[in-house]
């Protein structure tokens, strides 16, 4: 592998002589701070704290390509064991795209501090998780070493709010969960379903959601009716509104009797319109004959 990565990436470099013998030292590098090694791939474990818990086969597939063509762009984090092995902290993606190319080392950088805190941060920062993988993941974070929410925001950034809600979502049930993959809806939704009494009534707002994510899904795939072929909006003879506006008000005409012609359904805001303009007719037609006259100008 190109050794370019590892004198690229700043605030996490060593040199590579010190890299060099790390690897004499079995791979592990005593140093303080971070820095990055080239590490057999076979001596890496995956991390038991992953937040994420759905790899998308697609996904893996235009990762391992681009891995392929222009290498690894960013390392992995990891961790040394006492056994000599490393564990996987972050970047479980990417370890796994490189593994299944059979390239025999990857770079990785070396990071201290708790793995599960460390890969949520990474992830939640990549905004790389679902709705549920990042709830169960604070749900863990705060069983293990009992946190409460506002501990569990000040490690990833976020407000107390915003754990509250990650975790209502990952109580939810398990069908909900098995679906989402399926429609991906909106977080702001998921909470609303949340947020209902009850797994039968939860259930019941999921069902909903997704029919009507269906029902808008098939609206936009059906094509717009053909809008029938405008008549002449010429103004009849001895009309005697102003030239401008007559043209207006037969136009308007033409264009209401297409509507009724059409048949097109109508939502409501569309029939409150349509009751004014009626409302504003019979107004002008009950004026009666000498209405406006007198008006300055007019």
């Amino acid at each position: 592998m190109s050794r370019k990565l590892a004198r690229t990436n700043t605030g996490v470099l060593t040199t590579a002589a010190a890299e060099r013998q790390a690897r004499e030292d079995g791979q592990g590098f005593n140093r303080r701070g971070p820095v990055v090694v080239e590490i057999d791939v076979g001596r890496i474990v995956t991390n038991p704290d992953q937040p994420r818990r759905h790899f998308d086969e697609a996904d893996m597939e235009a990762l391992k390509s681009s891995i392929a063509q222009h290498g690894l762009a960013q390392p992995v984090g990891v961790q040394q064991l006492s056994d000599g092995r490393f564990q996987l902290v972050f970047g479980e993606r990417r370890f796994r795209a490189v593994r299944a190319l059979g390239h025999p080392t990857i770079y990785a950088v070396t990071v201290t501090g708790a793995s599960d805190e460390l890969a949520l941060i990474e992830n939640v920062v990549r905004a790389d998780l679902s709705p549920f993988e990042e709830g169960d993941a604070y749900a863990r974070l705060m069983e293990r070493h009992g946190y409460r929410q506002e501990d569990v925001g000040r490690i990833v950034g976020k407000d107390r709010v915003d754990i509250s809600r990650a975790l209502l979502i990952s109580r939810l049930p398990q069908r909900i969960r098995d679906e989402y993959p399926l429609h991906r809806p909106a977080r702001y939704r998921l909470v609303e379903i949340a947020r209902l009494k009850g797994e039968g009534e939860q259930l019941r707002g999921w069902d909903a959601l997704v029919n009507e994510m269906t029902r808008r899904s098939a609206d936009e795939e059906t094509p717009a009716p053909v809008a029938a072929k405008p008549r002449s909006n010429a103004v009849p003879t001895g009309s005697a509104l102003p030239k401008p506006l007559a043209k207006a008000v037969f136009g308007a005409r033409q264009t209401v009797a297409s509507v009724r012609e059409q048949g097109l359904a109508l939502a409501d805001i569309d029939r409150e319109t349509l009751r004014a303009i009626r409302d504003d007719i019979d107004a002008i037609l009950n004026a009666g004959p000498n209405a406006g006259k007198g008006r300055g100008g007019e």
